[in-house]
C-alpha cells in the first residue's frame, strides 16, 4: 500500500476490515509477482462476501450485458465495465478507468437512493455530481456519518480520475493497482450498504440515470 494515494490509504485503514486489506495485499502480490498472467480469483471471494452484484458475478466481456435498460443498467453497467478492466486487460494500466467505473457505480446508486427518499423532487436530481448527492444526503442525515465520510473521502479521488493528471516525477502513474482495488472495494461496500435500504421492486423500474 506503499504506492497508494493519501485517500485510497484512508479507505483501506478505516472503512475495509482485516481479510479484505489482507486480500488486497496478497493480490498486490500476485499482480507484481505474475506480471500480466496474475489471478484476481481470491479478490473476487472477498467481492462476493460483500453481496449483491458485482465484478465477481457479472460477466467480465461487456460484450454480455445483462441489463439493457432501466436503472439496474445505471448502477450495475459500470461495475462490469470495472471487472472487464481488471480481468480482461490489465489493471496495471487501467487503475484510472477502474476508478471511474466504480465512481459512476456510486454516483447513479446514490442518486436514486436520493430520488427514492425524495418522492417530490425526482427530476431536480438527475443530472447531480456525486458530490452534490453526498452532501444533500449529509444535509437530510440519511446516511450514518462513516458512509457519508467516506464517501466525501471517496469523491476526492473519483474526482481527480476525471480531471487530474500525473504531474509527480516520482510516481509513474497518478493511480496504481493500490488504489484501483481499495476504490472498487470501497464502492462495493459502500454501495451495497445504500443498495440494502431501497426496496428490491424500487430496482425494476425502467428509469435511466
Amino acid at each position: 500500500m506503499d504506492r497508494a494515494l493519501v485517500e485510497s490509504k484512508w479507505l483501506y485503514n478505516n472503512l475495509l476490515n482485516d481479510y479484505q486489506r489482507q486480500v488486497i495485499r496478497e493480490t498486490i502480490t500476485e499482480i507484481d509477482e505474475k506480471d500480466e498472467q496474475y489471478s484476481l480469483e481470491n479478490f473476487w471471494e472477498v467481492d462476493k462476501d460483500i453481496g449483491g452484484m458485482g465484478g465477481y458475478n457479472l460477466p467480465k466481456n461487456p460484450v454480455s450485458n445483462p441489463f439493457p435498460f432501466g436503472i439496474k443498467r445505471s448502477i450495475f453497467r459500470p461495475l462490469q465495465y470495472a471487472a472487464s478492466e481488471m480481468e480482461l486487460r490489465d489493471i496495471r494500466y487501467g487503475a484510472r478507468h477502474v476508478i471511474q467505473y466504480v465512481g459512476m457505480h456510486l454516483e447513479a446508486t446514490t442518486k436514486y437512493y436520493l430520488i427514492v427518499n425524495q418522492k417530490l423532487g425526482k427530476l431536480r436530481h438527475y443530472n447531480s455530481t456525486l458530490g452534490k448527492v453526498v452532501r444533500k444526503l449529509d444535509q437530510l442525515k440519511l446516511l450514518d456519518d462513516m458512509t457519508i465520510k467516506s464517501l466525501y473521502v471517496f469523491i476526492k479521488i473519483y474526482n481527480k480520475s476525471k480531471h487530474e493528471i500525473n504531474m509527480d516525477k516520482t510516481r509513474e502513474r497518478l493511480f496504481t493497482v493500490s488504489d484501483a482495488l481499495v476504490l472498487y472495494l470501497t464502492a462495493r461496500i459502500l454501495g451495497q450498504k445504500i443498495l440494502l435500504q431501497i426496496d428490491s421492486k424500487e430496482l425494476d423500474s425502467s428509469i435511466e440515470l
